[in-house]
């Protein structure tokens, strides 16, 4: 396969050229006329198999033309080429994040954008400022607070209930709506509770939970499909069109390029964010490239919301724009979250004998019918699935539609708890695996989850090794917002040794599975293009393939990996066109006309 995908490359770079050649009778004129860059004296990780390393390489437009090393490259330097010089500083492919939320992230740059981290202290205080300035009484959208327990019980590692007489603390004259870190419930204070009817006599929609005290009181904790319920009607105070472009899309893009990042998955793409995707990406503003998957409309309860992912579904050739766009997938969430307890295991959680987990986020029922209709229609489907029985469920929904013909790509997202009796299953049935790797090292969050399922079953979590070596196709996602950050080097270096960042301290699951990091850059380059269906034009530095490029403060493979996390990107270019770059000289190359 790659060597048919090299040549292929090599055939579409001739036509490239010969394009370019033909526009002018033959001539080169047309060639020179374009921006050629060269950039040489760099410590270049291709990522390409056959020669993976480089010393620099050249672009015309928004492609690669030429990689090699210094030798090979001088025959394009010219009066009228522009040299960069890099002065060893080491280049790899862009990063492909496989699994990102731009809605909660920009909802949360618009609104109250919190980490549990700062301290309660700090959060409540951004908290009460936010409602002290804001000056309309429109909902208040923001997060994420540490997990939410039930009951009225404090959130985790957090000195606050987990009930809405905390918020109102901060805030009580207007609707407000947080998000937890696991992103699959909200807390919400008083004023919100009432807008939205919500008394003890309440009943939560299928799929949902609305949290109630001893006494029967709503506490202000809403999960899964009940959480969905007030957001809808909290998102429709939102910015819509060119403000939520301005003020909240293009920062969140601005700071993904920031960490290195190229292309995204959305991996719960709803119309308004498609809409303006198409906007952004029709006028040349995208700085990254996105493929989308559009909610099922199960995950939405108005009819209004319901009709706009139906429709968005129906047409999403309307939103491909060249390489930039891509609408073609679904996302279907079978479960929830480890730290909520709504997640689906084969077996019962610890010190129950019939307690599997739940309730299921959608009717798996509806999900395999749907499955198998959307598959038949050819979109890809991505699969949250967390839960061992959601994982299985998700892989008997892609078994049938292998038995029926299908290679479409699809994939399950997160897939943390794999059953022993079910890992076969994803090379059997060629199933796509997208790793969580923020939740791989011990984060907050754990010690609850080994209490409710037991050493032996987290000892199952992201069995990344395993898969690898049986050739299962990998890709990996931050999950940012519900993730603090989406900084890759921080999941790079926790793949590797599955401990915290800087090491030491406690393994998470089995120390067998963890990674090389050669492994751990592919799975993050060309595997999250693989699982994008964008192998062929992105993932590696090679002739023919768009110029998607990061230029890094230190060299990944000549430091301790421990150290990994404090890697900076100095550049960022997409399609050949810087879109990010430090503003310090000395970490930069030169750049001259020769």
């Amino acid at each position: 396969m790659k060597r048919i995908a090299s040549i292929l490359i090599n055939i579409g770079v001739i036509a490239f050229l010969s394009a370019c050649a033909d526009k002018n009778s033959g001539s080169d004129e047309q060639i020179n006329s374009q921006i050629t860059k060269v950039y040489v004296n760099g410590r270049v990780y291709t990522q390409d198999n056959a020669a993976p390393w480089a010393e620099g390489f050249v672009v015309i437009d928004d492609k690669f033309v030429a990689v090699g090393d210094a030798e090979s490259l001088k025959s394009w330097m010219t009066p009228e080429s522009e040299t960069i010089d890099l002065a060893g500083q080491f280049v790899m492919p862009g990063f492909v994040e496989e699994h990102i939320h731009p809605d909660m992230a920009t909802e949360s740059y618009l609104g109250i954008n919190i980490v549990p981290s700062m301290g309660w202290d700090k959060v409540s205080h951004i908290i009460e400022t936010f409602g002290e300035q804001k000056s309309d009484d429109k909902w208040i959208i923001g997060g994420a607070l540490n997990w939410l327990a039930d009951n009225g019980e404090k959130m985790h590692q957090i000195d606050a209930l987990s009930h809405f007489t905390t918020l109102d603390k901060l805030i009580n004259d207007k609707p407000l709506l947080l998000w937890d870190v696991g992103g699959h419930a909200v807390l919400i204070n008083s004023l919100g509770l009432k807008k939205l009817g919500i008394d003890e006599n309440s009943t939560a929609p299928e799929g949902g939970i609305i949290v109630k005290d001893k006494d029967g009181q709503p506490t202000g904790v809403l999960r899964e499909t009940a959480a969905n319920m007030a957001y809808e009607i909290a998102l429709k105070d939102l910015p819509k069109g060119s403000e939520l472009i301005n003020s909240g899309i293009k920062p969140i893009f601005s700071q993904l390029n920031q960490f290195g990042i190229t292309s995204i998955t959305d991996a719960w793409a709803r119309a308004y964010m498609l809409d303006a995707y198409k906007t952004l990406a029709d006028s040349g503003e995208l700085t990254l490239r996105i493929k989308a998957y559009i909610a099922d409309p199960i995950e939405w309860l108005s009819p209004e919301w319901k009709e706009a992912a139906s429709n968005a579904i129906a047409n999403h050739q309307a939103y491909k724009v060249d390489h930039w766009l891509n609408a073609d997938g679904v996302k279907f969430v079978l479960d929830g979250s480890a730290g909520g307890q709504t997640i689906i295991m084969v077996e019962p959680y610890e010190g129950t004998s019939d307690q599997h987990g739940g309730p299921w986020r959608n009717d798996p029922v509806y999900f395999a019918e749907k499955f198998s209709e959307y598959d038949k229609k050819g979109h890809v489907m991505k699969v949250h699935a967390v839960g061992s029985q959601s994982i299985r469920t998700a892989l008997d929904a892609i078994e049938k539609s292998r038995e029926n013909g299908s290679t479409l790509r699809h994939n399950i997202a997160h897939t943390v708890f794999v059953h022993p009796d079910d890992i076969m299953r994803f090379k059997e049935h060629n199933v796509g695996v997208e790793f969580s790797p923020h939740f791989w090292y011990p984060v907050s969050g754990w010690d609850i989850i080994r209490d409710e399922l037991g050493q032996r079953r987290l000892d199952w979590a992201f069995p990344f090794n395993t898969l690898k070596n049986e050739g299962v196709a990998i890709s990996v996602g931050s999950d940012w917002p519900v993730a603090e950050s989406p900084n890759p080097f921080l999941e790079l270096e926790t793949m590797v040794t599955r401990q915290a960042p800087g090491g030491g301290g406690e393994i998470l699951s089995d120390p067998k599975e963890r990674i090389s990091l050669s492994d751990a850059i592919e799975v993050f380059t060309i595997g999250g293009a693989f699982a994008q269906n964008r192998e062929d034009i992105i993932g590696t530095i090679e002739t023919g393939k768009l110029a998607d490029f990061i230029i890094l403060n230190q060299n990944l493979f000549e430091i301790e990996i421990n150290q990994v996390h404090k890697t900076r990107v100095i550049q960022t270019v997409v399609g050949g066109k810087t879109v990010y770059e430090t503003k310090t000289e000395t970490e930069k190359g030169t750049t001259h006309s020769l």
